[in-house]
């Protein structure tokens, strides 16, 4: 790189006056007219001008031009100047000595050591106990939420053909007490006419209660007891499904029967809802 801006840009925009020192008397040096510099001849400015000589260049230029001059006066030390960090203020004393310290030396344990990481290992398990019980804690339901998974409901309240509606999780549940007719109505109907077939004893295990949610199972709606077009039973005014009085779909949009909660009879007149 240094050879051509030497040759070309040099020559080209500045004025270079190149004089050997050979070419002038011995006395001509400490004449030389202001802002001129004699620099020793190298061998690569000899190449880039067409100039031979062995002694000094004079060379005067309204441009400065610099030539690097690298020299090492001693072999490079390869960052071995850098001090090797030193860990003997860490080591024991018995292997401060490397020609007489052996691979595996150390690895000889007390016991207390043991004990501490035993302990150790033990307060950590149970810290991550605590972290784990926390988190499960606070996504798990609420108090007043689960104060309500399940309800009892006094049958008792409820008059012979008449349906009560409760709040059960936020949602309403029908209780209807069926009389007779109703029974022996819904006792003979064919699975074939059914949209969602189920028997009346799969429906009510105790044939004289009937207890479903009272969510339309079409869009969510809530239908309205005791009518529709079967006797007894449940009516959606919001798209015209009908359910018989067991709560299963007769007619209109709904595909499904009215669901039924778990619950189980603790008496004759107490139920467990949920």
């Amino acid at each position: 790189m240094m050879n051509i801006l030497n040759s070309c840009f040099a020559s080209r925009f500045s004025r270079v006056a190149l004089t050997c020192c050979k070419e002038k008397p011995p006395g001509a040096v400490s004449a030389l007219p202001s802002g001129h510099k004699l620099i020793p001849c190298r061998t690569q400015i000899h190449k880039a001008l067409p100039v031979k000589c062995s002694g000094k260049l004079q060379l005067s230029s309204g441009l400065t031009m610099w030539t690097q001059v690298r020299f090492q006066k001693e072999c490079p030390r390869l960052h071995r100047d850098i001090n090797f960090p030193n860990f003997d203020a860490y080591r024991k004393d018995d292997y401060l000595d490397v020609r007489r310290t052996n691979w595996g030396s150390g690895d000889g344990k007390p016991g207390y050591t043991y004990i501490v990481s035993v302990f150790g290992l033990i307060g950590a398990t149970y810290g991550a106990k605590s972290v784990v019980t926390h988190f499960i804690s606070y996504m798990s339901a609420a108090a007043d939420v689960l104060a309500l998974a399940s309800i009892e409901v006094d049958l008792s309240k409820v008059a012979a053909g008449g349906t009560v509606s409760f709040k059960w999780r936020g949602k309403p549940l029908f209780v209807k007490n069926r009389t007779q007719s109703d029974i022996d109505s819904e006792a003979n109907t064919p699975m074939s006419a059914l949209r969602d077939p189920q028997t009346p004893e799969q429906r009510a295990p105790n044939s004289e209660w009937l207890i479903v949610i009272g969510i339309c199972t079409h869009l969510g709606c809530v239908p309205i007891p005791n009518s529709g077009d079967w006797p007894g039973g449940f009516y959606c005014p919001c798209h015209g499904s009908h359910y018989d009085n067991i709560g299963r779909i007769r007619k209109g949009p709904a595909p499904l029967n009215l669901e039924i909660p778990p619950y189980k009879f603790i008496s004759e007149t107490l139920v467990l809802v949920g």
